[in-house]
């Protein structure tokens, strides 16, 4: 995109765009001067929607502070961080930021930012384009360069945020001086904050091509500072005939992006689900090294792997700061990822669908998905006798899920009820009784409590 043609487009959106039309009318009334900068510049060139709003400030902030305040009803507040003094305004529609670079300029203000392609200023007043350090060029020639030599050692989760970019924006690369800086700081990357770790992988992971933001992290040595519990599957086979348990895993999730008309290929609803499906895909053979054993035949098993998974997959969760609904989600998805399959080999058994179409609950689709990505992931050729078994399986389980939901939702017994009747303390009985009181409802064997209770005594008898 030229100068001239970005700029207008800047115009429109500015036009269109109430808060940012609100800046400008701020700018334009306090005499400010003020740049959008940024995100918002950047994908304004690329013929992307942003949501961004943030803006530098060089001249005559305190009478523009006044006047967003007056505009917006509100008081802003001030916070410093890395030296940078930014002002926040909470606005109906999102929060505006606005960096106090009175002092430092604006060049000097966009030299501390972390690529060329996010140094590029539209200023709001005159509507004219900043670009000091050949931002524009760069983006044209998809190329990430850093704008000075210690951009990432100042800022290790700039490492992070550049391969987040590789996955967001496909067919960029990376300028080979900046790929020497990004591995050379990729050590200092253990002292970023879990937030911020999981805040850019939740984002790098939602691209349009994650498997090469992944790639580069394995690639510039940042899997172990960042992702250490990883490290493991380079090189661990995945199974007899298959690649290594980290490349089956980027194959994965390169499917999820590219989803060629899997079942269940349209069921992710919204950024934050298909990252969920990804962490699901990163994660979910985590445990294949430490259950690796080799029979006699000299095939590798990995038996266990999908419940130690579960619990390895909790711990990295959590340790990145994950809220409880989305580590069980994820560990819950983990821990059934083999049972497709299982179902298609055993022959579909009726109880056996209904059974998985109650524990993966509002998430089977997304199970689904995941084990068609996995199945063709390690290999699965579409034609074959198991890729048709498991697939007629994955397109019939939502059809159960849906039949089940007419069905009443309140179980005729309690696990109180079980564990009076039977004498039985807590424990996984209790679950597994409760299990085939629901299959026996299922299956029309029992349809009342009273009936309930006597197909419980008969079988614990």
């Amino acid at each position: 995109m030229t100068r001239a043609r970005l700029m207008a487009t800047l115009a429109r959106r500015v036009a269109r765009d109430p808060l940012l039309r609100l800046m400008r009318d701020a700018v334009r009334a306090s005499g400010a001067g003020a740049f959008l900068v940024g995100g918002p510049v950047r994908d304004a060139a690329l013929g992307r929607p942003c949501r961004d709003a943030d803006f530098t400030v060089v001249r005559r902030m305190t009478p523009l502070l006044t006047e967003i305040g007056q505009r917006l009803g509100t008081r802003g507040f001030r916070f410093r961080k890395r030296g940078v003094t930014t002002w926040r305004f909470a606005a109906a529609t999102g929060e505006v930021d606005l960096v106090d670079a009175v002092r430092r300029g604006l060049e000097g203000d966009l030299r501390r930012r972390e690529l060329t392609i996010n140094a590029l200023a539209y200023d709001l007043g005159s509507g004219r384009l900043a670009d000091p350090l050949g931002g524009l060029r760069d983006l044209r020639a998809r190329r990430l360069r850093a704008p000075r030599a210690d951009a990432f050692r100042d800022d290790p989760a700039r490492c992070l945020r550049a391969a987040r970019f590789l996955a967001e924006l496909p067919g960029f690369r990376v300028e080979r001086e900046t790929r020497r800086l990004l591995m050379a700081a990729s050590a200092r990357a253990r002292r970023v904050a879990a937030e911020r770790v999981r805040v850019e992988l939740d984002k790098l992971l939602a691209g349009a091509r994650p498997h090469d933001g992944l790639t580069a992290l394995h690639d510039w040595g940042l899997l172990e500072p960042l992702l250490p519990e990883l490290l493991p599957t380079l090189g661990c086979a995945a199974g007899h005939g298959r690649p290594d348990v980290w490349r089956h895993t980027l194959r994965a999730i390169e499917l999820s992006a590219t989803r060629p008309r899997l079942p269940s290929h349209n069921v992710v609803r919204g950024r934050d689900e298909l990252a969920l499906l990804r962490w699901t895909l990163l994660l979910h053979d985590i445990a294949k090294p430490a259950t690796y054993a080799v029979e006699p035949s000299g095939k590798p098993t990995f038996h266990g792997h999908e419940v130690l998974g579960a619990k390895m997959a909790n711990r990295l969760l959590e340790r990145l700061r994950f809220d409880t609904r989305a580590r069980r989600r994820i560990t819950t998805l983990i821990r059934l990822h083999l049972r497709p399959g299982h179902l298609a080999d055993a022959g579909a058994p009726a109880r056996g669908m209904r059974r998985l179409a109650r524990d993966a609950g509002e998430d089977l689709p997304l199970l689904c998905l995941h084990a068609a990505c996995d199945a063709c992931g390690s290999g699965a050729t579409r034609g074959t006798a198991r890729w048709r078994r498991l697939s007629r399986v994955l397109r019939r389980l939502p059809e159960v899920q849906a039949r089940l939901r007419k069905l009443p939702t309140a179980p005729l017994l309690t696990g109180t009820d079980v564990m009076r009747v039977t004498g039985l303390g807590p424990g996984p009985r209790i679950g597994r009784l409760l299990n085939e009181l629901a299959d026996a409802r299922d299956d029309g064997l029992i349809s009342t409590r009273r009936q309930a209770l006597a197909y419980l005594e008969k079988k614990t008898r």
